[in-house]
């Protein structure tokens, strides 16, 4: 059975809490690895207490999480939810919102991924053989928490940060048609998204795969 794996952050313990912050590497896969702003972050830091929580994902996963966010709203003193395993963390107005709004339907058609899902750099050698093939870059990113969702995490190679945006919104798209359309991507795959580009699909690391962006030396599409 798949579980998933978070933090309810707590502004003062409550019974079952551990009366403390964060373990300190676990603040920096979560809160310090997350894109919120530094204000957001400083939300989040103030929390004196948490509970661990491993959830059973029975059904699909969107569902299983926002049954977790019902759980969390029943939570005395809660603050915020982390996630390790997505390198993310946010704060519990966002689930106040999902059901202060009415969204739950939405979020079942287009994932709210910015509070699901996170991003994490990744610095690589540049080989000779990719030099050779005019990958020149060491700077990648890659998602993190796709697995959540039985999906392999992708990642990107970037010139700088700026570009991270960008990025960011086409593994959302692929995140969609990966998981809507029952239809994850594999080693050796072609695609192309539209206004966006052609790539063929490498194996990157264990569970995340590449987005190479298609020459005419990479074969045809």
């Amino acid at each position: 059975m798949k579980f998933l794996h978070l933090y309810f952050l707590l502004n003062e313990p409550v019974d079952g809490a551990v009366a403390m912050p964060l373990p300190p590497e676990v603040m920096r896969q979560t809160i310090e690895a997350s894109l919120w702003s530094s204000e957001e972050k400083d939300k989040l830091r103030q929390h004196a207490a948490y509970i661990e929580q491993r959830f059973p994902v029975i059904a699909d996963p969107i569902s299983a999480f926002l049954e977790i966010y019902q759980e969390a709203l029943k939570t005395p003193q809660i603050l915020g939810i982390a996630n390790p395993i997505a390198h993310t963390a946010h704060h519990i107005r966002w689930v106040e919102k999902i059901f202060s709004e009415g969204l739950e339907k939405v979020a079942r058609e287009t994932p709210p991924l910015h509070l699901w899902t996170g991003l994490v750099p990744v610095e690589v050698e540049v080989s000779l053989a990719e030099l050779l093939r005019e990958r020149r870059t060491a700077l990648w990113v890659r998602t993190a928490g796709y697995e959540q969702f039985s999906l392999p995490n992708l990642a990107h190679p970037i010139a700088d940060l700026r570009e991270v945006g960008w990025v960011h919104s086409l593994f959302e798209l692929l995140f969609d048609w990966m998981y809507f359309e029952q239809r994850p991507l594999r080693p050796g795959d072609a695609i192309e998204v539209p206004e966006r580009g052609r790539y063929t699909i490498e194996d990157f690391m264990p569970g995340t795969l590449a987005l190479i962006e298609w020459r005419e030396t990479n074969g045809a599409v």
